[in-house]
């Protein structure tokens, strides 16, 4: 991938991130906590319809892309069935409308559910549309698609504290939804030639097979891994309330610059990782992308626990406990981006059966952890017991990974993990004043991780000249 398309993807992803960024305490002054726990609730019900129903098929698309000829008909081999099997399940889901409703939303109304259903045929499509335009290596039309919707939702919220009559909870449902549905239609304008030919493509259903066996365990694992993201906020609405779902969910959006870089990354490395694989190029470039990866996400974690005590200067007092459990919000995000690297060797050995396993027992952990630990300290409970499960996560693919395809240098990443994770659970259950004693502890991680990855910022020359 060039590096001026690799910018085009970073560009709109970091554009989308910070107006994502900008909308988070515009949404904690204009609305109450129990709204935002709400809408963080149909987030989480949307993101499980998408992975659900692409049965894995999105990224059997990436996987297959750069090895077949008529990329047409897999696209809509791939786009189809998951599709027919959705509109199945929303005209069952009907029958059920008031429970589904109540649990999801907290209300019986028809009104949001239906909403909810639209938003979840919306987010399918964006799903792999978002995949078809990062093959096609279409860097601006990612990035209009990254930055209109969210700057169309930051200014509707942004305006709600000037005009009050906009601050019911069924308008702000109204324009996230649309705001999702921006993004398709910009999406499919992009893609009309693509999706044209998609529609007039000839299939075969033994076209199918291959790309379930590839796809259906990701799907589990993809679940799975949803449980292991979502079932903290899942367990705070339950032991908790919908306003500890708001309070948890801010926190991890403060986090979301950590966010950032992880889906910039994942943009453009699964494409990049599999070409390199297709082209037999030298596949020691992941040893260096890997020690890169983890000298920037140890620092990052230093320097979000130095300067965390910041944070209530931007929220309304009632968000106070964000100063403490944003590191340990920030973790999630940034051993996932470095699994990515260290267990890519899963995915290039075809063997994502094991996925699910490590995944299901990182979110067993999880489900433990949480039963244990919210009902005593409710969100910051949450945030250390999911911070908990990924090092697990990360522990469990990198070993594997390794067994399965080459080697890499694992004790930095351990022991530099181990010392951020610790850290952040320290930090995440004290939840009192600030204390210098926090800062210390941090200064002292950021130190350690320089000096214990000194070569790496020359290596970089070398990912520079062509590693992306």
């Amino acid at each position: 991938m060039k590096l001026k398309t690799l910018l085009g993807y970073a560009s709109g992803t970091a554009v989308g991130a910070l107006l994502s960024f900008m909308t988070l305490p515009a949404l904690a002054w204009g609305f109450s906590q129990e709204d935002v726990g709400k809408i963080v609730m149909l987030q989480i019900a949307c993101s499980l319809i998408a992975v659900i129903f692409s049965l894995g098929l999105d990224q059997s698309y990436v996987r297959e892309f750069n090895e077949v000829d008529n990329k047409a008909a897999l696209a809509k081999t791939c786009l189809l069935p998951g599709f027919c099997l959705l509109v199945v399940f929303c005209l069952l889901a009907i029958i059920f409308q008031q429970p589904l409703s109540l649990l999801l939303l907290g209300t019986s109304d028809s009104y949001f559910f239906a909403i909810a259903v639209f938003s979840f045929f919306v987010l399918y499509f964006e799903r792999f549309f978002s995949v078809f335009i990062r093959m096609q290596e279409w860097a601006l039309a990612y990035a209009v698609t990254k930055i209109l919707p969210k700057a169309f939702f930051l200014t509707f919220v942004v305006s709600t504290y000037f005009y009050t009559q906009l601050q019911p909870f069924n308008i702000l449902i109204v324009m996230q939804a649309f705001s999702w549905l921006l993004a398709v239609i910009v999406m499919a304008t992009y893609l009309r030639k693509v999706l044209k030919s998609a529609l007039q493509a000839k299939i075969a259903a033994s076209n199918l097979k291959p790309l379930l066996h590839f796809g259906l365990p990701l799907v589990i694992n993809g679940v799975a891994f949803w449980g292991l993201t979502y079932v903290d906020r899942l367990m705070l609405a339950h032991y908790a309330s919908f306003a500890e779902v708001g309070l948890y969910a801010l926190a991890a959006g403060f986090a979301g610059i950590a966010m950032l870089f992880q889906q910039i990354f994942a943009t453009v490395w699964h494409p990049t990782i599999y070409r390199w694989v297709a082209e037999g190029v030298q596949l020691s470039r992941v040893n260096i992308i890997s020690n890169a990866l983890q000298l920037f996400s140890f620092v990052l974690i230093a320097l979000v626990g130095c300067f965390s005590w910041l944070i209530p200067y931007v929220l309304p007092t009632e968000y106070f406990a964000i100063e403490f459990i944003i590191v340990a919000c920030i973790i999630q995000p940034l051993f996932i981006m470095i699994s990515e690297v260290s267990g890519i060797g899963i995915s290039v050995a075809r063997s994502t059966k094991f996925l699910p396993v490590i995944t299901l027992i990182s979110l067993l952990l999880n489900v433990a952890l949480n039963i244990w630990l919210i009902p005593q300290f409710g969100a910051a409970g949450a945030a250390v017991s999911t911070a908990i499960a990924t090092g697990v996560y990360l522990l469990l693919k990198t070993e594997l990974s390794v067994r399965l395809w080459q080697v890499l240098p694992r004790f930095r990443l351990y022991l530099c993990g181990f010392i951020a994770l610790s850290g952040s659970v320290l930090h995440g259950l004290a939840n009192t004043q600030f204390s210098l004693y926090f800062v210390l502890m941090w200064l002292v991680l950021a130190v350690l991780v320089v000096w214990a990855y000194r070569e790496v910022v020359p290596q970089l020359r070398i990912i520079k000249r062509g590693v992306c």
